[in-house]
């Protein structure tokens, strides 16, 4: 965060003083947490009772709904949640900067796309992005009060949490482009129906001023022929359906895809060395934002290519007994245990183990999501699936039509974690897949540990040397003048 006076922080939140400070200092940096805290910042009390403990470690003011923290101790009082507060900020700090913002929402794929679009945009220009854990609502301000005068662009990615969080978050964050990867089934048990969290997505979109682009993927039914729902010009990306942006799939195989990409009447081919159909598709929603940012094909292709499967994402690990571990374990939902089913299934090995686990806040749909993951992954050629979670019995029952599959069942992580351990084979094939909650990297870290484990594919550096400067293009001014 840039420096701020105290004076303007507390305006912004439309907050009044209780005890004003004699100064008026400089502010770089507003706590929201207790473990946040630092001397100088600014706290804003979302959790009761702990403005005393700002006040203690230093913090230059606070703002809470509460009465003074102690005498003479500079405080301003908030109306409402201070959450309020602390959002109003947020969106005052936005719009000192013209940083073009780009928000990232779907069912999958939104942080590889998030990762992807970044790191195109960062070629040769200043931009930034939200951390892994900031996408929620507490995150997104945390991302907006990070921007400073030098990003040009900034790729925020945003989770589903509440009804109305994204509307709330867009009206903060004022994005200049929007991309939805997908609507899908994560946290549908919140929302109730595919079409309700269409809505919620779509809600991005009522922040935008009508001429910023909504990128969409148009091989998802929800997402097809919107127009007339989005208040943006809409752009689509697929594969299946022609479309601004396409992808013709010229050849696949574990390691990677080789695709054509054509937009505005050019054909670009790209050798992704990412695992699944999925990652073509996360591929093209990066493509098409970029290219709509003004940045090079040169750029883009070059990232893309570059490009590795993140952490817990596909991700493919050789163990120092010869084993194979596949790592997908950093989120769940029924379409990404479908894609992980079938990369799976291109593996052979003397044993193939799938590990499965939770996947979470899918309501009513849970028995039958959990039992359709152990249909396929029985499928994909599991000859033992070890499955834990309020919904294993539900899973070892989808599997039980496959004879080959033989299916045990676990109290939770650390007992399946006990088993692996005592039973592990050179020539195993091993996928762990699972929600955040079901922690089960911790798994794989306990079974194989960290120095046992190699990357197969690991990152490479993804920054040029000697980033080309140059002024990027506006595909949207040049597509009306004719450019194809």
């Amino acid at each position: 965060m840039q420096k701020e006076r105290l004076s303007w922080l507390v305006k912004a939140a439309d907050a009044q003083w209780v005890v004003r400070p004699e100064d008026d200092p400089e502010i770089t940096w507003i706590a929201a947490k207790p473990d946040q805290i630092r001397p100088g910042c600014l706290y804003i009390e979302l959790e009761p009772g702990t403005a005393s403990r700002a006040a203690e470690m230093g913090a230059q003011a606070v703002i809470a709904p509460s009465l003074p923290v102690s005498p003479g101790y500079p405080c301003a009082k908030c109306e409402g949640d201070p959450y309020d507060a602390f959002c109003r900020i947020a969106a005052w700090y936005r719009r000192q900067f013209h940083t073009r913002l780009i928000a990232i929402a779907g069912g999958d794929g939104k942080t590889t796309v998030r990762e992807m679009l970044y790191r195109i945009l960062s070629q040769g220009q200043k931009a930034s992005r939200s951390r892994w854990e900031l996408t929620g609502d507490l995150g997104i301000p945390e991302t907006l009060l990070g921007l400073d005068d030098g990003d040009r662009f900034a790729v925020v990615e945003m989770a589903c949490t509440t009804r109305g969080s994204f509307k709330r978050l867009s009206k903060i964050c004022r994005p200049s482009a929007a991309v939805i990867t997908g609507v899908g089934s994560a946290h549908i048990g919140s929302f109730g129906s595919r079409e309700e969290l269409l809505k919620e997505r779509l809600s991005i979109t009522d922040a935008m001023d009508g001429g910023d682009p909504v990128i969409l993927c148009a091989d998802d039914p929800l997402l097809y022929d919107l127009n007339q729902y989005v208040n943006g010009d809409i752009l689509y990306y697929g594969i299946e359906t022609p479309c601004d942006v396409t992808g013709k799939i010229v050849s696949e195989d574990r390691d990677g895809t080789v695709m054509d990409i054509t937009s505005y009447g050019r054909t670009t081919r790209v050798n992704l060395r990412l695992p699944g159909r999925g990652s073509c598709y996360d591929a093209l929603a990066a493509y098409a934002a970029a290219e709509l940012m003004g940045a090079s094909i040169d750029d883009i292709r070059y990232v893309l290519e570059a490009f590795r499967p993140l952490p817990g994402r596909l991700q493919l690990l050789r163990a120092s007994n010869g084993a194979l571990i596949i790592n997908d374990c950093w989120t769940s939902s029924p379409e990404s245990v479908a894609e992980a089913a079938a990369y799976f299934a291109k593996f052979d090995g003397q044993r193939k183990i799938v590990v499965l686990g939770e996947m979470e806040d899918l309501g009513g749909y849970a028995v039958r999501a959990h039992f359709e993951a152990g249909q396929q992954m029985a499928s994909a050629g599991a000859e033992l699936l070890l499955a834990t979670g309020p919904h294993a019995e539900d899973i070892a029952s989808g599997a039980a039509a496959h004879s080959r599959t033989r299916v045990q069942t676990f109290p939770d992580a650390r007992a399946i974690a006990g088993y692996l351990r005592t039973d592990r084979r050179p020539g195993d094939v091993v996928l762990f897949k699972a929600g955040r909650q079901s922690r089960f990297e911790q798994i794989i870290s306990h079974v194989y540990h960290d120095k046992e484990l190699t990357p197969l594919a690991g990152e490479p550096e993804w920054r040029r040397k000697k980033p080309k400067p140059g002024k990027l293009r506006d595909v949207r001014d040049s597509r009306k003048e004719g450019d194809g």
